[in-house]
């Protein structure tokens, strides 16, 4: 696959915003008249983008059409030399009193990224000083992790969250893919990945296995959603597929093994047993049927085991299995279709390289790998240290891997710190080791909201509620060096505030503070931690429910590996001096939550709600700092107090938690004034914001003193 990884080497369009300006601009025209043209080599996108640049003028109050002295557009395709796929120049011409602008892009998707390009200018009032540019992609593919809850009959990994149970409803809704794809195509993603155990039950009839294929939808608690015999739902899917091409997205399958869910209920004999002859003909035979029935489907993914039972630790075994499964499968599909490019990835997890090379070298059109490239916490340091041991060492120099963004640390605020995404973008391996990204999260659908106190029908979609840090990943993943005021620019148009610049500044210290809690604690996978909740659940009885004074000081969550910071257990036992001492981090949390707080303070939301919840969030970030830091200090303190037996130090533990109980219900009160409580978050349960029994529990821990 020719997944590119390329070094930016164009010259940016630098635009000079300050909110001020934009509001003024904002209400009169830029231009009077507009003309726009998308050439028929732009193809679906340049028309999708020209309908974005025509919406975009008649809401500024332009006149829209080919009349005397129009401002003309012009998308078109024109690939120049070696020029990277999706590509674009923006060049203007001013003949006499006659403007025209012409958008070349080396594809459809680089006609589509400059007319958007277009369209933000109309939006933010710039249009009339737009001048000449020319973008390169710095990474080429910017892809959402999508874990989709097909039916209850199909879980994703884990449906059993609110999030999860909420929108089995509406990933069956064509109008919610069409307003999503349309969402991510504008944020500069182009990869869709939907992630499901065992999806084909619901995408494919497979001769032989006819009776499989599932009817209906039914949701979590086996409520019928809708009617819908197997063919309407293959051509629902095909339905996806296309409108994501249309705007300039591939969309790929994920699976998980051995998982045959959907299967349990016929005669053929299935079952998850990696020794079942019948699974592995069923699931082959599949794979064939997959890209049969979807002709413009992109790939397919699959990660090589969790459910191997015994096996599962037999990597040579694994990976027989895998490729006699998908390998084969692919190597069917291709012995009649030869000419199409099937895209391939396979996970890297619980496996080894020198069982996957030598087999998966043979699929003609090659594969890459993927890898959890923060493990579940991408919101902890922009450049991890886990992929150059565990991928990079590990594997070809030509070998690309995706890098799995797993953002198992935010589900409710909203974020958006644009330089920790920069440099994370910047960060991402080098010299053609990196196919691409996708991001999301494990236990959590990001489709539509479902913790509102105040929901719109339809319910927003989580890719417009947290549209900024959607967009940075997206946007910065093209572009890392996306100006920061065209950045303001887009605040200020988005939450009509002439305090873009301080909102920016604002935003950005309390979203430094999630960051820093998971540097100076690092709690590697989902089920561990999560740290808006302060809990872990699931797999380690030993760290399951609310994360106490005691499971801080428990020695295997350190400071993060790659990072400068002494983690609470080491600075306590005096093992760890050198480096950024968790006092310290504690300091820096509240000064963050202090900036935070104090900008927001300065900043009126002028009656628009967006940016009244948006402050909210700030807010509620600053308290959670707050308490993390009084919660470092009292554990610090505390473990102090069992290592020394002075009395100050138990006296300073308990001051310092009582504080925290202040903070922790500052906290409640924020998140309550934009959310429904007690939200079920999968693999963390019930979060009650108001339960303050975990930091009381603290405060008795401390007053103990000991275990």
């Amino acid at each position: 696959m020719n997944f590119l990884f390329r070094q930016l080497h164009s010259t940016h369009m630098k635009i000079t915003l300050f909110a001020s300006v934009f509001l003024a601009l904002a209400a009169t025209a830029v231009a009077a008249n507009l003309s726009v043209t998308s050439e028929p080599i732009a193809g679906a996108p340049g028309s999708f983008v020209a309908a974005e640049i025509r919406r975009e003028a008649a809401a500024r109050g332009m006149t829209v059409g080919e009349t005397a002295g129009a401002v003309h557009v012009v998308l078109t395709v024109e690939k120049a030399g070696a020029a990277a796929a999706q590509s674009y120049s923006i060049r203007v011409k001013n003949e006499g009193a006659r403007r025209s602008i012409t958008v070349r892009g080396a594809d459809p998707r680089g006609a589509m990224y400059g007319g958007l390009d277009i369209a933000e200018a109309i939006r933010l009032g710039t249009f009339d000083t737009l001048g000449d540019s020319d973008h390169t992609p710095f990474i080429a593919q910017r892809g959402i992790k999508f874990n989709i809850p097909l039916d209850k009959r199909q879980p994703s990994f884990d449906d059993n969250g609110t999030s999860g149970q909420e929108n089995f409803q509406h990933v069956w809704d064509l109008s919610f893919w069409k307003d999503y794809l349309d969402t991510i195509a504008r944020q500069r993603y182009n990869v869709l990945s939907l992630w499901n155990r065992h999806p084909f039950p619901t995408l494919v009839r497979v001769p032989g296995y006819e009776a499989v294929a599932l009817d209906d939808v039914y949701n979590k608690k086996g409520q019928l959603i809708r009617r819908m015999p197997h063919a309407e739902k293959v051509k629902f899917w095909n339905d996806v597929i296309a409108y994501a091409e249309s705007r300039g997205i591939d969309v790929w399958w994920y699976v998980w093994n051995i998982h045959v869910y959907g299967s349990e209920e016929t005669s053929y004999g299935i079952t998850d047993s990696p020794d079942n002859p019948t699974t592995k003909d069923y699931i082959r035979k599949s794979v064939t049927q997959l890209f049969l029935t979807y002709p413009k489907l992109k790939g397919l993914g699959l990660c090589p085991g969790e459910h191997f039972g015994d096996r599962n630790k037999d990597h040579d075994f694994k990976e027989q299995w895998c490729w006699d499964v998908y390998g084969e499968g692919v190597l069917d599909y291709k012995q009649t279709n030869a000419q199409r490019e099937i895209g391939f990835v396979h996970r890297y997890w619980l496996t080894d390289f020198k069982y996957i090379g030598r087999r998966f070298e043979k699929l003609p059109d090659g594969y890459d790998l993927e890898y959890k490239y923060s493990k579940a916490r991408l919101y902890s340091a922009p450049n991890p240290p886990f992929a150059k041991k565990d991928i990079l060492d590990a594997t070809p120099p030509t070998m690309k891997t995706w890098w799995n963004l797993r953002n198992d640390d935010i589900f409710l605020v909203r974020w958006g710190d644009p330089e920790y995404v920069k440099q994370a973008v910047l960060s991402f391996p080098g010299n053609g080791r990196t196919a691409g990204y996708v991001l999301g999260s494990d236990r959590f659908c990001w489709g539509r909201e479902s913790a509102s106190k105040t929901p719109s029908s339809p319910r927003q979609l989580e890719n417009e509620k947290h549209w900024y840090s959607f967009l940075l990943w997206g946007r910065l993943g093209y572009d890392p060096e996306t100006s920061p005021e065209l950045l303001k620019g887009l605040i200020a148009s988005r939450l009509k505030t002439t305090q873009s610049a301080k909102l920016y500044d604002t935003w950005q210290a309390a979203s430094r503070i999630i960051p820093l809690v998971n540097r100076t604690r690092y709690v590697p996978w989902d089920y561990m931690w999560w740290v808006e909740g302060c809990r872990g659940n699931l797999l380690d009885k030993s760290i399951q429910g609310f994360h106490t004074v005691n499971i801080f000081l428990d020695p295997r969550w350190g400071g993060m590996e790659g990072t400068q910071h002494i983690g609470i257990p080491e600075f306590v036992s005096g093992k760890k001096t050198s480096g950024i001492a968790p006092l310290a981090s504690a300091d820096q949390l509240d000064a963050l939550a202090n900036d935070a707080l104090k900008g927001a303070a300065e900043i009126n939301d002028g009656g628009n709600t967006e940016l009244r919840e948006t402050l909210g969030d700030i807010h509620a970030q600053a308290r959670l700092g707050q308490y993390y830091a009084a919660k470092i200090r009292g554990t610090v303190s505390a473990g102090l107090f069992r290592r020394t037996g002075e009395a100050r130090h138990q006296t300073e533990a308990v001051a310092h938690l009582e504080k925290a109980l202040i903070a922790w219900h500052d906290y409640a009160r924020e998140l309550d004034a934009n959310y429904t409580n007690r939200l079920y978050i999968a693999g963390q349960k019930t979060f009650d914001w108001f339960d303050d029994s975990g930091p009381r529990a603290d405060i008795e821990i401390a007053r103990k003193g000991n275990l």
